[in-house]
C-alpha cells in the first residue's frame, strides 16, 4: 500500500469508512509519473523554463488576485491535499501560523503568497515543471551557497523571480527554497543559508507541510488577510 492510500486510510476510518475509494490508486499513481519527470530535468531543461518565463505570463495583476485564482488549482502530486485547492492549502497555512501566535507579517506574506507560482498549470505549463520537490542538479562544494546550485526547476523559482523585487530579501530567498530538503542540502549551505534557514524555512516548513489534509476546510476567508496583503502590494506587479 502507498503512503498515500495509508494516509486516507486513517483518515477516512476516523469517519467510520472502511476502504478508500479505488481513484486513489490512479491519484497515487499519476502522481509518481509527475514526480518521476521531475527527477529527470536537466541543466538544459532549466535553462529553457527560465527563458520561457523570463518575461511575465499573466500580464500586470493585483497579488490579492493570483492569490484568489489559486482556488482554480489544486497539486496533482500532493498526496497530503488530493484535489484540494491551492487556495484552501494557502488559508490553512496563514491561519495555523496565527493560531500558534506567529506576528511576523513577513511570515504570513509568505505562506499567502508562496504557491502562486503555480498558477503556472493556468497557462498551460506541465506540472512536472511547477510542482514537486527540488533536488540539486550536478555536484557542488560544501558551503558554496545555495544561490550557486542549479536546481530543479518549478514554481518556487518562478515565485522567487516574479516577488523578489516587492518582498524583504530573506523572503524571496524563503520563496526560492520552500521546496527543497534542506536537512539533506545542508552541506551546501553558506552562513547565510544556514541563519535563514534555522529562523525562516525550517519554521515555515512545519507549517507548510503539517497542515494538510483533504478532510480540513479553510479555517478563514481570504478576506481576513486583505488589509495585509493591500499594504505590502497595494498595486498590480508583473507575473
Amino acid at each position: 500500500m502507498g503512503a498515500f492510500r495509508r494516509f486516507i486510510g486513517q483518515r477516512l476510518k476516523r469517519h467510520g469508512i472502511v476502504r478508500a475509494p479505488r481513484h486513489l490508486d490512479a491519484f497515487e499513481a499519476e502522481a509518481n509519473r509527475i514526480v518521476a519527470r521531475h527527477q529527470r530535468q536537466t541543466l538544459a531543461d532549466v535553462a529553457a523554463l527560465r527563458a520561457r518565463h523570463a518575461e511575465p505570463i499573466f500580464g500586470d495583476v493585483l497579488v490579492w488576485d493570483l492569490i484568489n485564482r489559486l482556488g482554480e488549482i489544486h497539486d496533482p502530486t500532493d498526496t497530503g491535499l488530493g484535489s484540494t485547492s491551492q487556495l484552501v492549502h494557502t488559508i490553512n497555512v496563514a491561519a495555523a501560523m496565527e493560531r500558534d501566535g506567529v506576528t511576523d507579517e513577513d511570515m504570513l506574506v509568505a505562506a499567502l503568497i508562496h504557491d502562486t507560482g503555480k498558477l503556472l498549470m493556468l497557462a498551460g505549463e506541465a506540472p512536472e515543471n511547477v510542482v514537486c520537490m527540488n533536488d540539486p542538479i550536478g555536484v557542488y562544494e560544501d558551503g558554496a551557497g545555495l544561490d550557486t546550485v542549479t536546481f530543479q526547476w518549478n514554481h518556487d523559482e518562478f515565485g522567487y523571480d516574479r516577488f523578489r523585487d516587492h518582498v524583504p530579501e530573506h523572503i524571496a530567498w524563503l520563496l526560492r527554497y520552500h521546496s527543497i530538503h534542506f536537512r539533506r542540502e545542508a552541506r551546501l549551505m553558506n552562513a547565510r543559508d544556514r541563519e535563514w534557514t534555522a529562523k525562516y524555512l525550517k519554521p515555515f516548513h512545519h507549517y507548510d507541510q503539517n497542515f494538510k489534509s483533504p478532510f480540513r476546510p479553510a479555517e478563514q476567508t481570504l478576506s481576513h488577510w486583505r488589509d495585509l496583503i493591500f499594504d505590502r502590494f497595494p498595486r498590480p506587479i508583473p507575473f
